[in-house]
């Protein structure tokens, strides 16, 4: 990877105590990126100074790690490091992805130069990888946008929509519009606002990236207790139209008696 002062691009990664996956992350970026970055900023969450063992050695006179104690949690940790860029382009990564093809940044960039009312350029394959594990997600029509094939993203559920913190190039501005994001509950949440300010999403046609962190999820205590909450309100529901059913049964079978 090429670092410049004239990159428009700044990279940006969150971490929380996952150096395997961040050094893998790191390095596959370092390898397939061919665009030039401005700077890095990585948020490690985890408080541990171990993060800067995973950053790859020619980065480090380019990179800025913030190592949180106490532990912010996502949202802010990305303010933090949002706040520090200085670049109209921001490429935001988490920690647990593996790249795999050249030009994404590129086509990306492409993108969003020539289309304001798109928030964020998607890299994850539609067959092998969403409609597996986010079904929920079609895609549009096949466009053709400033030379680069890609399709507009189609959501079923209004809390997901176009934004998402998955890894892709998006605008500082837009950023700016909803910042800062530690206000928000959730990444549902700010989805539903991004789609209330109409902007879209698209994904690459030539994918090119893979997560690797299906069943190693960061958890807070906050998000283990909405979870549980969400459980039991699932339950209620459950119990609810059962004894509805039962109801409904029995004063049929009342009436035919």
């Amino acid at each position: 990877m090429r670092f410049s002062d004239n990159s428009d691009i700044t990279l940006v990664v969150t971490s929380c105590g996952r150096f395997d996956l961040l050094k893998d992350t790191l390095a596959s970026f370092d390898r397939f990126n061919t665009a030039p970055i401005r700077e890095v900023f990585i948020t490690e969450d985890s408080g541990d100074d171990a993060v800067h063992q995973a950053v790859p050695a020619h980065w480090k006179g380019h990179c800025t790690v913030f190592v949180n104690r106490p532990k912010l949690g996502q949202l802010p940790s990305i303010d933090l490091a949002y706040g520090q860029v200085k670049t109209p382009y921001i490429f935001h990564c988490e920690d647990d992805w593996q790249f795999y093809r050249q030009g994404f940044v590129e086509d990306s960039h492409n993108i969003l130069e020539v289309k304001r009312d798109i928030l964020q350029v998607w890299l994850r394959s539609h067959a092998h990888d969403l409609a597996i594990h986010s079904p929920y997600i079609h895609l549009g029509d096949r466009q053709v946008i400033n030379g680069v094939p890609c399709y507009p993203l189609i959501s079923d559920k209004p809390e997901w929509q176009s934004f998402s913190l998955n890894p892709g190039l998006r605008r500082l501005s837009d950023y700016q519009r909803c910042a800062p994001f530690a206000a928000y509950a959730g990444e549902k949440a700010l989805s539903r606002r991004y789609a209330e300010l109409n902007l879209t999403g698209v994904t690459l046609e030539g994918d090119a990236v893979l997560h690797t962190g299906f069943g190693n999820h960061v958890t807070l205590p906050e998000e283990v207790q909405r979870k549980s909450r969400r459980r039991q309100r699932d339950r209620l529901k459950l119990v609810a139209v059962l004894l509805t059913g039962l109801l409904i049964g029995t004063g049929i079978g009342l009436l035919v008696q």
